[in-house]
């Protein structure tokens, strides 16, 4: 796939968890594939449900960054980093 066509899905996908992170906080209970943590009786698992959303913001904007031209390919990167990762092709 193109790096431009990267660029929007991950932009789309890091929107999508921008908006369930500001409504995690909001509310105060973050749900993940049918777990639920409220922040006053998980915080640990609250926190762990934003982070990854987190990290997906991370990714999507390196994904923008390098369909823009402005770094390198940031699942190259990651594979890089964790060569037990499969490559992809």
């Amino acid at each position: 796939m193109s790096p431009t066509f990267n660029g929007i899905i991950f932009g789309i996908l890091g929107l999508a968890a921008l908006w369930g992170i500001t409504k995690n906080i909001r509310t105060g209970t973050a749900t993940s594939r049918g777990w639920t943590c409220t922040l006053d009786d998980n915080p640990i698992g609250f926190c762990l449900i934003v982070c990854v959303k987190a990290a997906v913001i991370g990714l999507a904007i390196a994904e923008i960054m390098y369909a823009l031209g402005l770094s390198g390919d940031p699942i190259k990167d990651i594979q890089h980093a964790f060569p037990f990762l499969p490559t992809r092709p």
